[in-house]
């Protein structure tokens, strides 16, 4: 018996449909067909899983994208069963999903995520050094399942360049201006107190929840106010030529930041 995680491509009809057995778990809600994931799969796209024991516990799936005459790679979706989850098993296979690209002749990886969710976001910007420019409001209307009740559907919409080397948080963090107060509320929970728009900083720090979801289960009010103030933040900073390339996030604290470093 071993903990380690192998990765390998995936392809065959029977692999795609054990894919699709584990993204009902994780996700609880409808489910990318098989012949979607096949097809893709035959014409530059790519299925990944993850393997303990022969056992999957992980899965990334991607296909083609395209824009504005540029190929690449569109990641959609990112999954590791429930009873494996916080073991990085995430960043394993996402540093698979970029040689696999590479190999392919990609040199960018784009996806979507929920800005409020924390651990998203240290893999994706604190980990993977992936930038935010586009925020997307209720970019799935309503979704069904547990993770995505009760919010809008807000979507960061980030950009991985594969071959582009970037400034360290720790650099940026020193750099950074709060420009938004935050307390805590009777049940331990942090709120946005008050914020300011008007900022010519180079860097911006924004912070959010490191627990949406329970926030979500218990002051589901708290978590809607976190949802429009920071898209608010968010939409007006980009609009303003930021763009989010880090994150600050400290052991044992209630909040992270966002580390936006201004452009234009």
């Amino acid at each position: 018996m071993t903990n380690e995680l192998i990765i390998k491509s995936l392809s065959t009809l029977e692999d795609l449909q054990e894919v699709q057995q584990l993204e009902i778990l994780v996700w609880g809600m409808d489910c990318v067909p098989t012949h979607q994931t096949l097809t893709a799969v035959k014409n530059g796209g790519i299925v990944l899983g993850g393997y303990i024991n022969n056992q999957l516990v992980g899965f990334q799936y991607s296909f083609p994208g395209f824009k504005d005459g540029k190929v690449f790679l569109c990641s959609h979706l990112l999954a590791i069963h429930p009873d494996h989850q916080k073991k990085g098993y995430g960043r394993l296979l996402k540093v698979a999903q970029k040689e696999e690209a590479l190999k392919k002749g990609y040199h960018l990886i784009t996806w979507t995520y929920d800005p409020l969710e924390s651990v998203n976001a240290n893999l994706n910007i604190g980990k993977l050094k992936a930038v935010c420019r586009t925020y997307m409001e209720d970019c799935y209307g309503e979704l069904k399942g547990a993770l995505n009740e009760g919010l809008s559907t807000d979507r960061f919409m980030v950009e991985w360049n594969l071959e582009q080397e970037t400034e360290s948080d720790e650099q940026l963090t020193d750099k950074a201006t709060h420009i938004v107060t935050t307390e805590m509320n009777e049940q331990g929970f942090p709120f946005i107190e008050d914020y300011s728009l008007e900022t010519t900083a180079e860097v911006v720090a924004i912070p959010i929840p490191t627990e949406i979801q329970k926030i979500k289960k218990e002051n589901l009010s708290l978590a809607i106010d976190w949802r429009v103030k920071t898209s608010e933040l968010f939409q007006t900073l980009f609009s303003k030529g930021y763009v989010v390339v880090g994150i600050e996030r400290k052991q044992g604290e209630n909040i992270q930041n966002y580390l936006l470093k201004k452009t234009e």
